[in-house]
């Protein structure tokens, strides 16, 4: 089942910046003094531009999850999962039965018919949906 927690989406952001701003320093020594952090990176400037080039997929990727983060909210620092909609039937099958409203000795003739998709989309009403990468998922 394909599912992301944002404390790793959280992680990989810092890991991407911290690999930005090591890069920046080192190849513009002549901004450390006024560079601290990634947010300091002076991106504007005309001679780094083709610098920045090469991180092109990393600062989309930082943008990504800043969009998520603003979606999610402040419970985003926490760990929110985000379930791939194509995964959401199995995520809720697995729920049910986890916590407890799937008795466990259900006959199979009744377990096996049971609507797991209609399950899914009542479901669904209590959970949002955010876009990463090109997938959809849901959350909530």
């Amino acid at each position: 089942m394909n599912t992301i927690d944002t404390r790793d989406l959280a992680e990989r952001r810092e890991a991407l910046k911290q690999e930005i701003l090591d890069s920046f320093l080192e190849n513009f020594p002549h901004y450390e003094e006024m560079t601290e952090s990634f947010e300091d990176i002076r991106f504007e400037e005309e001679e780094i531009e083709s610098w920045k080039e090469d991180f092109e997929d990393e600062l989309k990727e930082i943008e990504e999850i800043d969009d998520i983060e603003n979606e999610v909210g402040s419970e985003f620092k926490y760990g929110v999962t985000l379930i791939d909609e194509d995964d959401f039937e199995e995520y809720c099958e697995d729920l049910v039965s986890d916590i407890g409203d799937l008795p466990k000795d259900l006959p199979s003739y009744i377990s096996n018919n049971i609507d797991w998709e209609g399950v899914a989309e009542d479901l669904k009403v209590d959970y949002s949906e955010v876009e990463f990468r090109g997938t959809s998922y849901l959350y909530r």
